[in-house]
């Protein structure tokens, strides 16, 4: 992004908008320790527990960074009806839609971690499609709110499906806003239409039935992405590599990765969609909201878990990333 003045431009806007998070919403449990001696029961690290914390994830971590930022996200999807449902909703309060179904069983992920570095996750999932009455209190919840854009984050648990994308799509289309989609397999063929995709290189090698191994790759996977799936941008997230972006009728674009450290990916990609889309709304063309997304996930990248980031915090990456220039 050329000027500091643009960035404080886009993101003054930011306090304004509403955005709708749409997916599967994801319990983060984390159990914080040390590990000093190995197990006299079997090979495995004994931790002792010094502090536990739950955050939102998956959609959920979208919706909190775009909270973070200034903006306001509705979050939408199904979580059981427990008391790790209750825990989501202690979190997210404001703007929390999520409807409870007993029949799908609240997604959760427990990370042990001990010196900043994960031993294991521990997984309570279950993939179910929401049920009638749940569809039906979506439908509600989609027609009923004031928005200025759409993410659907799927994480393939049963959120996501042709019936809630024809929902959210015709929404999109019926108030003219954009609706970006953070990809799954195996769902690529409900994204067709949308506004933008942001695939990871896994992701997006198979979203265009070829491996990526360059920028010259990534390009060519971007063009086949775009009019396979008739979408108006798609970028992919390299890693290491950067993020890479393609238009309809612009020039296909790279931009280097720019994180000190890299302590945790966990969530980085929920990251990019919530402030690319963001940034979208609040007027940046496509390179400078990708630009904005990138300095983002370099920072969230640095931290342990899913992360948020605040906007001065992500002002200060961009001050940062220009003086090395």
């Amino acid at each position: 992004m050329s000027n500091l003045k643009r960035i404080a431009e886009i993101g003054s806007r930011f306090a304004g908008k509403t955005i709708l998070v749409f997916g599967d919403v994801i319990l983060d449990r984390y159990i914080f320790g040390e590990v000093e001696r190995i197990s006299p029961e079997a090979p495995v690290p004994v931790v002792t527990v010094e502090r536990e914390e739950s955050r939102l994830g998956g959609a959920g971590n979208v919706a909190a960074n775009i909270d973070s930022l200034g903006a306001r996200a509705l979050l939408l999807g199904v979580s059981g009806d427990d008391g790790f449902a209750e825990e989501i909703a202690r979190l997210k309060a404001d703007g929390n839609l999520v409807v409870r179904d007993a029949a799908h069983p609240t997604v959760v992920k427990t990370r042990i971690i001990s010196q900043r570095q994960q031993i294991v996750r521990i997984d309570r999932e279950g993939r179910r499609r929401p049920g009638a009455a749940a569809l039906e209190r979506m439908r509600a919840a989609i027609a009923a709110e004031d928005i200025d854009g759409i993410i659907v984050s799927d994480y393939a648990k049963g959120a996501v499906n042709g019936e809630t994308m024809d929902l959210l799509k015709a929404r999109a289309a019926e108030s003219g806003i954009p609706i970006v989609v953070d990809p799954k397999p195996p769902h690529f063929a409900l994204y067709r239409g949308v506004t933008g995709l942001t695939p990871n290189l896994r992701e997006a090698g198979e979203m265009s039935g070829r491996p990526i191994a360059d920028d010259a790759g990534a390009a060519d996977a971007l063009k086949r992405i775009r009019r396979r799936y008739r979408t108006r941008f798609a970028i992919i997230t390299r890693g290491a590599q950067g993020i890479s972006a393609s238009e309809r009728g612009r020039r296909t674009f790279h931009l280097p990765a720019c994180s000190r450290e890299v302590f945790d990916v966990t969530g980085a990609g929920d990251t990019v969609v919530a402030v690319l889309t963001l940034a979208l709304v609040s007027g940046a063309d496509l390179r400078e909201a990708v630009a904005l997304a990138n300095a983002a996930a370099s920072i969230v990248v640095e931290k342990v878990g899913t992360s948020q980031i605040g906007l001065e915090e992500l002002q200060q990456r961009l001050r940062l990333i220009q003086k090395k220039r």
